[in-house]
């Protein structure tokens, strides 16, 4: 018996927010606040009201410190949803929300988090971006060509054609 999902396209993975600097650091703020989560998570001492006999791995530290990672996993996905197209792929193998086991200890859950923004930055530089962004880059440039004399003017705008999102100042 085959069990294997059946394969499915994946949208393209592009930018909803023009602001693409921004998106990008908060990408390194939340993946940030995740290492410090599992830096945390790994000297939580199990919780007394904990019963092995009659919760799962998850409640293992207590409710609370459960409440604490819904509350980021929820920030983390709401950033996606806001900022992105085609996130999906980082969450394919859990396609239902949460995205996680539910019956996994934090230890477990959070380095898959950890995995999945860093796969999210490994692909942001191959992002599409939105029109908007490219409309502020060639404001950008227009407004640095404006401000020059024509040698500069003409190195400005070879360090664009070269690159669009260097522009030289």
């Amino acid at each position: 018996m085959n069990r294997q999902r059946p394969v499915e396209s994946l949208p393209p993975f592009e930018f909803l927010n023009p602001n693409k600097a921004w998106v990008v650091q908060e990408t390194d703020n939340l993946l940030q606040q995740w290492r410090d989560w599992l830096a945390a998570a790994k000297s939580f001492p199990d919780s007394p009201e904990y019963d092995s006999n009659r919760e799962t791995e998850a409640l293992r530290h207590g409710r609370d410190k459960h409440n604490q990672h819904e509350i980021l996993r929820e920030k983390t996905l709401v950033f996606l949803r806001n900022n992105f197209i085609g996130f999906e792929f980082i969450v394919h193998n859990y396609r239902d929300h949460p995205h996680e086991s539910n019956i996994s200890a934090l230890t477990q859950k959070i380095p898959v988090w950890i995995h999945r923004l860093e796969m999210l930055q490994a692909g942001i530089d191959y992002a599409r971006v939105p029109d908007g962004f490219w409309v502020e880059q060639g404001k950008k440039l227009v407004t640095s060509i404006a401000k020059s004399g024509p040698e500069k003017a003409a190195e400005i705008a070879t360090s664009y054609l070269k690159n669009p999102l260097a522009i030289v100042e």
